[in-house]
């Protein structure tokens, strides 16, 4: 029998947590006649993450503290995307935001949800040229450094397992493959 989404239902829905930024909850799913109990994080917002690459071919990384890992990571811009905003809009003005630079040019690179089984919250990857230097207006609190980086450098750090963000990976990554950079 193919596997559907069709064949669960949901009994019940507790919220265990609401925050503005995330829900806990705990749902009773029904599928074929058994009753199980389904935990999982959601988030009222997706986020936005950009691959900016400047006009001699370097992209833009971010270098900062990430709490839940307990390091100070590489990563993209990015962030959460406002209630209602578009998702180019915020790729664009988180670019602007962290990095200091406003791109001429933006455009979809891929959609993805990096914990599916656990956590209801998906990423918009965007590909970023053409970028003009404004000024860096990070968010009250907000410290990261912007590293400008080759991209094969990039690349070659993502295929050694040098950086632990899945948004850098997956956006050079798909960069790549879509033959946007060397």
């Amino acid at each position: 029998m193919p596997i559907s989404a069709d064949s669960y239902s949901v009994v019940e829905t507790q919220v265990m947590l609401d925050h503005p930024w995330v829900k806990l909850l705990v749902e009773t799913l029904e599928h074929h006649g058994r009753r199980l109990k389904y935990f999982y994080l959601a988030s009222p917002v997706e986020a936005v993450a950009v691959v900016a690459l400047t006009d001699d071919g370097r992209i833009l990384l971010t270098r900062q503290y990430r709490h839940p890992v307990r390091r100070v990571i590489y990563d993209l811009p990015a962030g959460r995307l406002e209630p209602g905003e578009a998702p180019l809009a915020g790729a664009a003005r988180e670019l602007e935001e962290e990095t200091g630079y406003r791109a001429g040019r933006i455009e979809k690179l891929g959609y993805y949800n990096q914990f599916p089984g656990t956590l209801r919250a998906a990423t918009h990857l965007f590909f970023a040229t053409d970028l003009v230097k404004t000024r860096q207006n990070l968010d009250e609190g907000e410290e990261l450094e912007v590293v400008p980086m080759s991209f094969a450098e990039a690349l070659a750090m993502v295929l050694r397992g040098d950086f632990i963000d899945g948004s850098l990976q997956m956006g050079v990554l798909l960069t790549a493959q879509k033959g946007l950079a060397a």
